[in-house]
């Protein structure tokens, strides 16, 4: 068997599949869930200083085995939330915190969450922040004033200079999570035209195989641009998926719309297909495998 342990940011992971921050992981009976379903490690929903009021319905399949969602951030207050994130930091397995979005707001949840529990990390979302360089920075300078505690900052695909995002933000942040959602995306029946979400005209946002390659693209360039850690999130659904991405220089992934159909076995058993592959490839470990694309492309120039 291959050495699937990982250690990013000195946090020790069984393995390196995590759940996405989303609906798979809103209670806290999903949270312990994800632990017993063999996840390395967990990472929360987002939350935010006010409860979400989410549109009904929140969620649609789509072809090719993606999910349309309207979600925001949690509908939990915060408050509600941190007896469920201390019961699974008990559990010890890391536990990383998702929090969202704007300055003033972070300035708020980081302390609180890092006095109360005492989360491993930090993931924070710039989903709704916007897409200019200087907004986005401040996000990530507000968190890293207000605690001592490893960040992670998670990209939107919507961003459009990444390499330029990602080197000014190094310095704040002790890596990046890509990526987020695509959309807004759209997508009805023809024959019987109405919104299939809740939304004011059906939007959404397309997780799920569908987005895997342009995943795929964002963690390539993230590892390429900086040397912070890249955790890869976007349509991973088997251990061949997850490969890709730590080729791609993953140290991490994560998991949502294939956890959201699967359940919550789906962590560990993209991390025993894993674990098939590296054997069946003649890897030794993870680390074996990540930024082997790289490595491949540099052998490829004359």
């Amino acid at each position: 068997m291959a050495q699937l342990a990982v250690s990013v940011n000195g946090m020790a992971f069984a393995n390196p599949v995590l759940p996405a921050a989303g609906p798979n992981v809103r209670s806290g009976a999903l949270l312990q869930a994800a632990v017993d379903g063999g996840a390395g490690g967990v990472v929360t929903k987002t939350v935010s200083v006010h409860p979400a009021v989410d549109p009904r319905p929140t969620l649609a399949k789509h072809a090719g085995g993606g999910l349309f969602n309207c979600e925001t951030w949690s509908e939990s207050p915060v408050e509600e939330m941190l007896e469920a994130y201390r019961a699974v930091k008990a559990r010890g397995v890391p536990l990383i915190c998702s929090l969202g979005y704007r300055p003033e707001e972070l300035r708020v949840l980081g302390p609180l969450l890092e006095r109360e529990v005492r989360p491993d990390a930090l993931e924070f979302s710039v989903h709704y922040v916007g897409k200019s360089l200087e907004p986005l920075l401040e996000v990530a300078r507000a968190l890293r004033e207000s605690v001592s505690l490893p960040i992670w900052m998670k990209l939107s695909p919507s961003i459009g200079d990444v390499e330029e995002l990602v080197q000014a933000a190094a310095p704040l942040v002790d890596g990046f999570v890509a990526i987020n959602s695509v959309g807004p995306a759209l997508d009805f029946n023809p024959a019987a035209p109405r919104p299939r979400l809740g939304s004011s005209w059906g939007q959404g946002w397309l997780s799920g195989p569908p987005i895997l390659p342009l995943a795929l693209a964002f963690v390539f360039r993230v590892a390429q641009a900086q040397p912070k850690p890249v955790v890869g999130v976007g349509g991973i659904a088997s251990g061949e998926d997850a490969a890709k991405f730590l080729m791609a220089g993953a140290s991490l992934v994560q998991v949502c719309t294939a956890a959201l159909q699967g359940g919550p076995g789906t962590y560990g058993r993209i991390a025993r297909e894993l674990d098939g592959w590296l054997d069946r490839h003649g890897y030794a470990s993870v680390s074996d495998l990540q930024g082997r694309y790289a490595a491949a492309l540099e052998a490829r120039r004359p």
